[in-house]
């Protein structure tokens, strides 16, 4: 908290700094397909047998969740994070990170904000660390984002490994790492920021066992695309699993495996989907390793939610989002600044996604 009231002190020297408007820069960041094997792909009906047989393991659940306060002349991204599980940490609170991006509307050089990054580096993000620029009115949104938010799961994906707890699986929500277009557009300085991204989750859960849990797949095709289908792979999966286990009001499948690789980094993908009386809901588990991840989907199986995600994710989810309103709607109130049009409707959004 104390982190937050320093910010705010920090935001009044802005108040008289202005410059030239600029816009953001463009960015491609939909999935790439075209590197996907498929294998020898199969549907498994999972049986509370087969959990049963598999070594007692402790699940950790992490979640991130982001927001954006646009004020007239700067936008600051306020970015909350959770680690649950036999210990539960926070970003802001136990664990120390970049949780808050500030991104300045208009032209700025260096020298302009190296007051400001003196004073706040620890905890503020006001350039690149990868490419090493202000984050200025043409520096992509999403990027400054992103950037933000792998900052923020990383370190907590690193207290996790410093835990040094065995015989633990940690469930990170969302990829392992992204694939995103931009990767492989030669020239593109945001290619190299999220290659960057890339290295840096991949070093951080290497040697730790730990899956990505995807729940939004409604825009992805990986599976699809494997089974010569042009629909999205949560319409796919839930359409092929009733027809196979229409008769059962309640199932548990998994299906793959998946091999998925963008430049010099694999990854490995089953997915699995869970019907509790209409319902059926799908989630991609992703993992580093090809064991890793058969064997992580196979232990979500026995805690999914009844919404179909696995209980401690959404733990993480609740404890990251509850965070990330209360500090959010506190920075807006008590700000120097004045906010947009667009971004008091940001605030009403998170405000409403809070309840």
């Amino acid at each position: 908290m104390d982190e937050l009231f320093r910010f705010i002190e920090l935001l009044a020297e802005l108040r008289d700094r202005i410059g030239e408007f600029m816009s953001s820069e463009p960015l491609d960041l939909s999935d790439l397909y075209i590197n996907v094997k498929c294998r020898e792909l199969e549907t498994r009906l999972i049986t509370g047998d087969e959990v049963k047989d598999l070594k007692p393991m402790r699940l950790f659940g992490l979640d991130s969740q982001s927001s954006v306060i646009r004020f007239e002349n700067a936008d600051v991204y306020v970015v909350t994070g959770a680690l649950v599980g036999e210990e539960n940490l926070l970003v802001p609170g136990g664990v120390k990170a970049r949780w808050l991006g500030l991104r300045l509307r208009f032209k700025v050089d260096e020298s302009s904000v190296s007051d400001l990054e003196n004073e706040a580096s620890e905890y503020v993000l006001l350039k690149s660390s990868v490419l090493g620029r202000v984050f200025d009115g043409s520096y992509n949104e999403e990027a400054v984002r992103d950037e933000v938010r792998t900052e923020v799961e990383v370190k907590l994906t690193e207290a996790y490994r410093g835990m040094g707890v065995r015989d633990s699986l940690l469930l990170i929500d969302g990829p392992i790492f992204p694939t995103p277009r931009v990767l492989t557009m030669v020239g593109n300085p945001y290619a190299d920021l999220y290659e960057d991204f890339i290295r840096r989750r991949v070093n951080a859960v290497n040697g730790v066992m730990a899956v990505g849990v995807v729940k939004r797949i409604s825009q992805s095709t990986y599976y699809s695309r494997c089974k010569g289908f042009s629909i999205d792979d949560d319409t796919l999966i839930k359409n092929e699993t009733v027809r196979q286990f229409g008769d059962r009001r309640f199932f548990t499948a998994m299906i793959g495996p998946l091999e998925i690789t963008i430049n010099e980094h694999t990854k490995y993908a089953w997915y699995v989907a869970s019907r509790v009386g209409k319902e059926v809901n799908v989630v991609r588990v992703e993992a580093i390793n090809e064991k890793l991840a058969e064997e992580g989907a196979m232990r979500l199986t026995a805690y999914m939610g009844m919404d179909g995600v696995p209980i401690p994710v959404s733990i993480a989810d609740r404890l990251s989002r509850r965070l990330n309103v209360s500090l959010t709607r506190l920075l807006a109130s008590l700000s120097p600044l004045r906010l947009t049009y667009e971004g008091l409707e940001e605030l009403s959004r998170v405000m409403r996604e809070g309840e």
